[in-house]
C-alpha cells in the first residue's frame, strides 16, 4: 500500500471539493451588468446641461429689503427659476424670492433682484437654480 499525502488523504475520505464554476460565471455577469448600468447612468447625467448660480453683490436698502446681483451660468436661450434668499447674522431665512430670467442670451448673465424682508438681512444665497424651458 502507498504512502498518501495529507491532501490526497482527505480527498480520498471526503472527496474532493466541488467548484461550481457558474456561480462564479453568474456572480462576475451580474456585476459586469451592474457596472454597465452605473457607466450608462453616469453619461447620462453629466450629459445634462447645468444651471448654476453665484452671489456677486448685496446692498442692504432698508431692513425690509435687500438687493442681490449674482452671475447666472446657463446654456444660451435657456429658461432658468434661481431662488435667492435673505438671512440675518444668525443665518436664519429673512425674505426669499424666485427669479426667472430668460431666454438668456449669452452663457453668464448677470441678474440683479431685489428681496422683501422681515427684518434687516446680513447675508444671501443664490440656488435652487432650474430650467424652465431649454432651447
Amino acid at each position: 500500500m502507498s504512502e498518501l499525502s495529507d491532501a490526497d488523504y482527505l480527498r480520498a475520505r471526503y472527496g474532493a471539493p466541488v467548484s461550481d464554476r457558474r456561480t462564479v460565471w453568474v456572480v462576475a455577469s451580474a456585476l459586469a451588468v451592474l457596472a454597465v448600468a452605473w457607466l450608462i447612468w453616469q453619461v447620462i447625467v453629466m450629459g445634462r446641461p447645468t444651471a448654476t448660480a453665484e452671489a456677486m453683490a448685496m446692498a442692504v436698502l432698508s431692513d425690509s429689503e435687500l438687493q442681490v446681483t449674482y452671475n447666472l451660468i446657463a446654456p444660451e436661450g435657456s429658461t432658468v427659476t434661481c431662488t435667492v434668499t435673505a438671512v440675518n447674522d444668525t443665518a436664519t431665512e429673512v425674505g426669499v424670492r424666485q427669479v426667472t430670467v430668460g431666454p438668456t442670451e449669452s452663457e453668464a448673465t448677470s441678474v440683479t433682484t431685489t428681496v422683501a424682508t422681515i427684518q434687516r438681512a446680513s447675508g444671501t444665497i443664490v440656488d435652487g437654480c432650474f430650467f424652465v424651458d431649454q432651447p
